[in-house]
């Protein structure tokens, strides 16, 4: 075998070898049972999220995606080191029904490279051409990215989880204490116009029932005068004058006596 012949086949030997050392991405993937990635809490999913959501914000991470009645976010957070430009994109959802839920929290970290460019242009004179140098252009190269898997990262977030779980609960309690007492005044002042309104209007019913009623009796009473009317009364007649004869003495030898006229 000729040493050209050697060296490509040793060539190709070590390239094999290479090729079968080489480990993909998705065989790294264990799909254990148990990750860094998820915790259970003894908290309804409504208040995991809302402490999830204040943890983030707390550490100036940027809100880009807050879907509350799915309970999912997606925070993000920048940093920049030198010419590096770093950004932190934490995916967080909470599942679950009654007391207790479960948080998952992924994040993803991309880092970019910040390159400048000289730009110059050509002048010509005489036979020469100079080049003169007009600016600078800046552009970004992707660096890396990857997902975050470091236990201790993720360790961190959700213990602060934790500790603001309290703090939520107490403050969503006393936010539903204010809004029933505020449905309960509201349910009190429109019971209270609905009783006055109705009161109102049984007034106002009563008043025209005893007015039908007051105006039916005096056309029953009018009717009642028309069918039966009222005898006339009888004249008293004229009283007779009485007359009475004068009383004469047996002794006496006057002229006759005039009558006497009496009335009765």
């Amino acid at each position: 075998m000729s040493a050209f012949a050697r060296v490509v086949v040793l060539g190709s030997l070590a390239l094999l070898a290479a090729c079968s050392g080489t480990k993909y991405a998705y065989q790294k993937e264990a799909f254990d049972t148990k990750g860094p990635f998820d915790r259970h809490f003894n908290a309804p999913k409504a208040v995991v999220y809302q402490a999830m959501k204040r943890v983030a914000l707390r550490q100036g991470f940027a809100v880009e995606k807050d879907a509350a009645e799915n309970h999912a976010l997606v925070v993000s957070k920048q940093y920049q080191q030198d010419n590096l430009n770093t950004l932190l994109t934490i995916s967080g959802i909470v599942t679950g029904a009654g007391n207790t839920s479960d948080a998952w929290i992924a994040a993803q970290e991309v880092t970019l490279k910040s390159h400048e460019t000289k730009q110059t242009t050509s002048v010509g004179f005489l036979s020469l051409s100079i080049p003169i140098p007009t600016g600078t252009t800046a552009t970004l190269t992707k660096e890396r990215g990857e997902t975050v898997v470091d236990p201790v990262f993720y360790e961190r977030m959700f213990a602060s989880i934790e500790k603001e779980v309290p703090n939520v609960r107490a403050q969503l309690e006393s936010q539903k204490q204010e809004d029933d007492a505020r449905l309960r005044s509201e349910i009190e002042q429109k019971l209270r116009i609905e009783m006055e309104i109705k009161a109102r209007l049984e007034a106002e019913r009563a008043a025209k029932l005893e007015a039908e009623q007051q105006a039916k009796l005096q056309k029953q009473a009018a009717e009642a005068a028309a069918a039966n009317p009222a005898p006339v009364p009888a004249a008293t007649p004229a009283a007779t004058p009485v007359v009475t004869p004068a009383v004469v003495p047996a002794s006496s030898s006057a002229a006759p006596a005039a009558a006497t006229v009496s009335g009765s």
